[in-house]
């Protein structure tokens, strides 16, 4: 191969010098945003039900006894309460169910991490092929015999594959553009009288694939020697640079963090950390997001766990979500002195909602009403007038 034809070889269709391919490498990239995007709503919500507190009645009274303790602290031997109601949100909202196992006589909770289910219309699924982690358990259970929670019709995650093939395309190409459109561009100029013997060819050869290579690839400047009138011209700096910039990049990001926010109920505002309007984004992302969650597990968890006459008699648990926001006292101060003048609640309820812990004095749990409130057939008849 002469000189001449070796070099065209090292240019690509666009004219331009492939360093690349004097390296025999290719570049190539993996997105991650979906994968980032998805992720971090889970977080979300997870972090959200995981500050949340599973109150316990027995007849309308609040107790604290073995289910208040399995569900806000150890619902097995191997991880806290936290951590398993992360796993369970997880599970739930990434493959959009969650199976709860709940082995006979252990009174202990596990998420299975895989299972086949057998559906059946006039009587209760089955649940076969469990595994734990890496276990697997070789038992059948029963409907009765487990926790399972489903979320939506169809899986949200699903949805966002579809979508995000196209996005990821644009993103990868956007990301392509953007290093071509600032990297380092010129002109080689080789005189015709150049030598054509072996040993210019090699020094030509070298200067091309070692010595320009760590010129391009140089952080602080460099210098380039040339000789045998060879010339190099820079065009970094006359205007060559097309197609997108950074900014047409991090837009396409931010569309993906904002569509997969939509389809998880997460305000957008709150995935991407803006300040904007937090208060307003916590309140929607409590009500459209974590309080139908937390309905759905309050709903499976009552009807594995109490029977119909136990529920009705009010012997129950709830999911309090109450505790997720948290509340500045000088903010509230003024709606915890009506609850507490209007008998709505006990001083321990107030303290409740501060996240202090109650007192264990009586008077905590009473409630109180001012003077001035009566029922309306007295005011209506008279009383309470001099």
């Amino acid at each position: 191969m002469g000189v001449k034809d070796w070099i065209i070889s090292l240019f690509n269709s666009g004219g331009t010098l492939d360093l690349n391919s004097m390296e025999n490498g290719k570049i190539t990239a993996e997105i991650f945003y979906k994968k980032l995007a998805i992720e971090s709503c889970i977080n979300l919500i997870s972090n959200a039900v995981s500050r949340s507190e599973f109150t316990t009645y027995q007849k309308g009274n609040p107790v604290r006894q073995d289910n208040y303790y399995l569900f806000n602290v150890q619902p097995n031997e191997n991880k806290s309460a936290s951590k398993f109601w992360r796993d369970v949100i997880h599970e739930l909202v990434y493959k959009n169910e969650c199976l709860v196992i709940m082995p006979k006589m252990s009174n202990q909770m596990y998420v299975a991490t895989n299972y086949d289910k057998a559906e059946y219309a006039l009587k209760g699924n089955t649940y076969k092929n469990v595994k734990i982690g890496t276990y697997a358990l070789t038992d059948t259970f029963n409907e009765r015999d487990v926790m399972h929670f489903e979320l939506h019709d169809e899986a949200m995650k699903d949805v966002i594959d579809s979508m995000y093939q196209t996005y990821g395309d644009l993103i990868a190409y956007s990301t392509q553009t953007y290093k071509r459109s600032n990297a380092k561009r010129g002109a080689l100029e080789i005189p015709v009288t150049y030598p054509q013997d072996d040993e210019s060819q090699k020094k030509l050869e070298k200067l091309l694939n070692e010595k320009m290579k760590r010129f391009f690839e140089a952080e602080n400047g460099a210098v380039i020697p040339l000789t045998n009138g060879i010339k190099y011209n820079d065009l970094s700096s006359t205007g060559y640079k097309t197609g997108s910039d950074s900014r047409d990049l991090k837009a396409l990001i931010t569309d993906i963090f904002e569509y997969v926010a939509i389809a998880f109920q997460v305000p957008p505002t709150l995935l991407l950390g803006s300040v904007a309007d937090t208060d307003k984004a916590l309140t929607n992302f409590l009500t459209f997001c974590v309080n139908p969650i937390a309905e759905l597990l309050n709903d499976e968890i009552n009807r594995k766990f109490y029977s119909k006459d136990e529920y009705l008699a009010r012997t129950y648990i709830k999911l309090d979500t109450s505790l997720i926001k948290v509340s500045d006292i000088k903010d509230v101060a003024n709606a915890l002195d009506v609850l507490l003048r209007t008998g709505s609640n006990t001083i321990n309820d107030n303290l409740k909602i501060l996240g202090r812990e109650p007192i264990t004095d009586p008077i905590g749990d009473q409630r109180f009403i001012t003077k001035n409130y009566m029922a309306t057939d007295e005011f209506l008849t008279g009383g309470g007038t001099e």
